[in-house]
Formats: C-alpha cells, sequence, structure tokens
C-alpha cells in the first residue's frame, strides 16, 4: 500500500473502508459480513499472531446466536461437528429457611427442556439447534474464516485514539485510527469505524458515552474451566432420566447464580455472579474467591472435589455498564461488550452483538459506497438500544434482589422469558434469513416500549410469588416443561406452517401465567409438576441406577457436603 504523512508527520496508510477494532468474536464476525459484501476491511487486534484469547464468558449459543451464526455466517456444520448439543435449561434453587442441602435433590428444580423431542424427528428437526461451546477455538475459526474472505488482519496493533471526523460521511477527510505496532506509531484512514473492543469499551469511552451502572446493580463474578469433574449418574440423571448436563444448568441462591457448562468429556465451564451489596469474599486469594462463593451451594463442590482447574481465574469486580448510544451518523459503530453489559445470563451479550451487526451492517456497507447514513434510522437503533439495556438492567436486578434466592418467583419468570425465542421462529431456515424478515423479527430484545412494559408488569406480578415458597418440611418445588409426543400430537398444525412454530412458543410463555395460578391457587392443575414427577408425562431416558450407583449416592449424602476453598493447585479438597 502507498502511504500519506498524517498530520504531524506520522505514516498514515492509504485508506481503508472500515477498520474493526478487536479481532475475536465478534469483530471477526464484522469482517465476515463486510468482507463477503466487499467492503476493504482491516482488523486491528492487540493480540500477538498465534496467542489464544484469554478465557471469556459467552459460551451458551441461545436459538438468538444461533440463527445468526448459521444463516449469516454459514457456521451450521462447524458448531454440529465441533460444539455440545444443548437443550434448554436447568436451574436448581436452594430452599429457605435453612434446611440442609447436600445434592441437588434437596434443591428446588425447574427443567425447561426439548429433549424429548429429539425421538419425535418431524419435530426435533423443527428446532433451532443451540449449543455450548469451547470459546477459544470457536474465535480461531471465525478468525480464520474472516481472513479467507480477505480482511486484513493486523495483530499486535494497539488502537491509541480514534480521531473521527464528523463530516466523513458528506465527503469529507476520513477517520483516523492511531495505534502502535512493533513499537511504532501509526495511522489507517477510513470511512467507518466498527469498535469491537469488548470490556476495553474504546470508543464509548472516548466518546464519553460510557456510564458504570452502580447504584441500580452492583454485581461481580469469578470463573473458570474444569477437567476431571465428577460424571456420576446419580448426580446428573434428573427427572425421567434426563442428563441435566444436556442443558444449561443455572444454580441459585439468594443473590446469586452459578452456571454450569458442559463442553465436552474432560471440559466443564462453571461461574458464579453475586451480589455486592450482599457478599464480600476474600479476592485476594488465587481462586479469587471462587471456593468461598461456591461453598453457598454445597451441591457443587462434592462435584468438582476431584476437578482440576485450567486457567488462572477470572474475575470481574464490577460487571454492568452501559452507553449512551451504539450507533452514530459520524460513522462509527459500537458493537457487544464494546457497548454495553449486564449479566453473563443466557449469554445474552453475544445474542445482542448479533442482532446489532444484522441492523448495522448494511449501514455501513452503503457508507462505503459513498451513501449518507440515515439520521432518523440511527435515532431509531439508539432508541430501541436505551430500551433494551434498561430493560435487561431491570430484569437482571431483579432477579438478584428477588429471583435467585425465590424458587416460585425465579419459576415463573424463567417460562416466561422462554417465550422470548417464539419470534425467532420466524427466522429458523435460511430461506426466511431476508432484510425485510430481520426488520421485524431481529431487533434488540424487549426494545419498544410496550414489550418493556410487558416485562415489567410482569416481574411485578411475580414479586409477589415470594411468599409463596415452601415452608421447611412442606416438600420441594420439583418443576419440569417437558413437551411429550401427546403434547406434539394435540399442537401438529402449529409445527407444519411456518407462521405455525412461534404460536406454539407463544403457547409455552402462557405456562408462565398458569405456574403462577398453580402456585397460588390449590385447585389449579400443576401440570409442570405433573410433567417432572408423573411417570406418564414422557418416556424414561436411559436405563435406571443400578443398585450400585444408589449405594454410591447413599454414601455420598451420609458422607455430607463437602467444606472448604481450594488449596493452591486450584482443586477442590
Amino acid at each position: 500500500m502507498s502511504v500519506q504523512p498524517g498530520s504531524d508527520g506520522v505514516p498514515a496508510t492509504e485508506s481503508a473502508d472500515v477498520v474493526v477494532i478487536g479481532g475475536n468474536l465478534l469483530g471477526a464476525m464484522a469482517a465476515i459480513m463486510l468482507a463477503r459484501r466487499g467492503v476493504k476491511t482491516v482488523v486491528l487486534e492487540g493480540r500477538p499472531e498465534g496467542r489464544e484469547q484469554k478465557v471469556v464468558v459467552g459460551e451458551a449459543i441461545t436459538e438468538g446466536s444461533s440463527v445468526f451464526l448459521r444463516h449469516e455466517i454459514g457456521l451450521t456444520d462447524w458448531l454440529m461437528k465441533n460444539c455440545f448439543r444443548k437443550f434448554g435449561f436447568d436451574f436448581l434453587t436452594l430452599p429457605r429457611g435453612g434446611q440442609p442441602v447436600q445434592s441437588f435433590e434437596d434443591c428446588h428444580e425447574l427443567m425447561l427442556s426439548t429433549l424429548p423431542l429429539e425421538r419425535i424427528p418431524s419435530a426435533f428437526r423443527n428446532l433451532i439447534p443451540t449449543f455450548h461451546v469451547e470459546r477459544t477455538s470457536m474465535n480461531r475459526h471465525l478468525v480464520e474464516m474472516s481472513q479467507a474472505e480477505g480482511a486484513d488482519y493486523r495483530y499486535g496493533a494497539h488502537v491509541e485514539h480514534v480521531a473521527l471526523n464528523e463530516h466523513a460521511q458528506a465527503g469529507g477527510q476520513p477517520h483516523e485510527v492511531r495505534y502502535t505496532r512493533d513499537g511504532e506509531a501509526r495511522r489507517i484512514r477510513c470511512r467507518w469505524v466498527v469498535d469491537c473492543s469488548g470490556r476495553r469499551t474504546l470508543l464509548s469511552r472516548q466518546l464519553g458515552l460510557y456510564r458504570q451502572v452502580t447504584s441500580e446493580l452492583d454485581t461481580a463474578s469469578v470463573w473458570n474451566r474444569f477437567s476431571g469433574v465428577s460424571a456420576d449418574p446419580a448426580i446428573w440423571r434428573g427427572f425421567h432420566g434426563i442428563d441435566r448436563r444436556k442443558h444449561t444448568v443455572h444454580m441459585t441462591g439468594p443473590g446469586f447464580w452459578i452456571w454450569w457448562i458442559h463442553q465436552r468429556e474432560d471440559l466443564t465451564s462453571v461461574g458464579i455472579s453475586w451480589d455486592n451489596e450482599r457478599y464480600q469474599p476474600d479476592i485476594k486469594t488465587e481462586d479469587r474467591g471462587f471456593w468461598e462463593m461456591m461453598s453457598k451451594f454445597p451441591p457443587v463442590l462434592e462435584v468438582l472435589r476431584d476437578a482440576q482447574a485450567r486457567e488462572p481465574y477470572q474475575y470481574y469486580a464490577h460487571l454492568p455498564y452501559q452507553s449512551e448510544r451504539w450507533i452514530g451518523e459520524e460513522g462509527y459503530t459500537i458493537v457487544g461488550d464494546a457497548a454495553w453489559f449486564t449479566d453473563a445470563l443466557y449469554s445474552i451479550g453475544i445474542e445482542t452483538g448479533c442482532r446489532q451487526l444484522v441492523m448495522g451492517i448494511p449501514m455501513i456497507v452503503a457508507a462505503a459506497r459513498g451513501g449518507m447514513p440515515d439520521r432518523a434510522e440511527i435515532a431509531e437503533l439508539n432508541q430501541e438500544f436505551q430500551i433494551c439495556q434498561r430493560s435487561v438492567l431491570e430484569l437482571n436486578r431483579f432477579k438478584y434482589k428477588h429471583a435467585w434466592g425465590s424458587a416460585p418467583t425465579l419459576f415463573q419468570t424463567a417460562v416466561y422469558e422462554l417465550g422470548e425465542i417464539a419470534e425467532l421462529y420466524y427466522l429458523r431456515n435460511k430461506a426466511d434469513w431476508r432484510p425485510d424478515e430481520l426488520q421485524k423479527h431481529y431487533r434488540l430484545q424487549w426494545h419498544c416500549p410496550v414489550r418493556r412494559q410487558k416485562l415489567l408488569d410482569f416481574l411485578a406480578a411475580s414479586e409477589a410469588a415470594i411468599d409463596l415458597e415452601p415452608q421447611p418440611g412442606a416438600g420441594l418445588m420439583k418443576k419440569a416443561l417437558l413437551p411429550s409426543r401427546a403434547a406434539y400430537t394435540a399442537t401438529w398444525p402449529l409445527w407444519q406452517t411456518r407462521r405455525g412454530l412461534p404460536r406454539f412458543f407463544q403457547l409455552v410463555r402462557s405456562w408462565a401465567y398458569s405456574e403462577r395460578l398453580a402456585q397460588s391457587r390449590r385447585l389449579w392443575p400443576d401440570v409442570l409438576g405433573w410433567m417432572a414427577t408423573s411417570p406418564h408425562a414422557v418416556p424414561a431416558f436411559g436405563p435406571p441406577l443400578s443398585a450400585h450407583q444408589k449405594a454410591q449416592t447413599r454414601r455420598r449424602e451420609a458422607a455430607g457436603p463437602v467444606h472448604g476453598h481450594a488449596d493452591q493447585s486450584g482443586m477442590a479438597p
């Protein structure tokens, strides 16, 4: 490339169309989309070439991320071959009142699983597949894809400043991205900047858009990946013999939740997030308070008894932050964690980044070809972003303050949130991945005032469920939403048309209201309880436990919970 002098004599490489800051997951996907559309794209990645990205959260690919990765990026075969197929969520909640908890069976439980549909091929093939992923390998594969498409990756490039020109889209001087590489100060000129810098939030901070959230929600998190985790069937076998590990497992108690993501036989991601107003673990230890916090949920210590930590423990002292906007008419886009973060729950950060790329890339491509950004559209996108940020923040605040420690409240809201995937079923087929359909069905979650208000109304009503917690000795809440062959037969017409399946999952959301009535009205049928416990609900999965396995379970329970914290090797005692 030819070189032109910058305003202060520092060389400026001949302009690219777009500069992407950060070349991991979202940066690589942005580069793929742009390069495929003929846009000259340069990716500035701070890591040296060959060095793996550090372990990050966001290892569950939900329906909203799945449709993007498969239809837009073309990752279907890779996901099916390299990732662990998951079938929903499992929630295990500590009982109140100080009841002894030695195993998962001593907890309230709600399982939301599509696994029974695996036995019905005509239904199963219509589901949007979801996965647990090992992020370093997926990130690496996406980088290779983007380079194959023609994106220019520059490793070891540390961006120092972005000089935005507000007239760049009107024919004025282009933007300048200033960075250092190999100890040398450099510049690159472009018409558009895409910030995928993650929690560094480079552009958001530079433009004064960044706001750390403290008063509404103050949470922290620590996590690691483990090998040698117990695979004892007696531990993992849930309702009707269903393996809990085939789901993203959430273990919750007052003011905290634990994620358990089984990635392959020798790799499991385990982490915990908590309310800083309630807990102050000793984070100066090598494990950054991991084992101290895990002791709040004793069954986890048993399962990790002989496990080995794979990496240094990762810790964030404060999770949530926001940005005033994510896209500007000057010619910039701030994507994913570079714009905002609230919580790791449901890996919403990845999904939001995917939705931002779908909405932003057409505008970037048009600008690269000389078009002018639509001010009204940008204003609308930023307004929707504000509504989404507030809604997700309020939802997570509700969970930390109320739902994580109350099974009735959590169960209602979890089923209600499951209804969010209904709209994605308009996009389940590649043929449906069209601009007109994406504009209708792939906006940010809870992006409009009406949807936000419905969410808030439901949360307000659910808060009353805290008083419905079973008293000690009254029995545990055991619930499941397991679509059986009978349910499939009853709703068969909905599975046969493109617009029928979204209706099916809208019906799923209605179970949240049914669950509320079952908790508060003695005579209302407890269908979710029946699905969990009745032998007639779904056929059993797997053989029954052997006498030896049952004896192991009894010995483990008799031994009591494991106590203590990690030693210097990172292993539970």
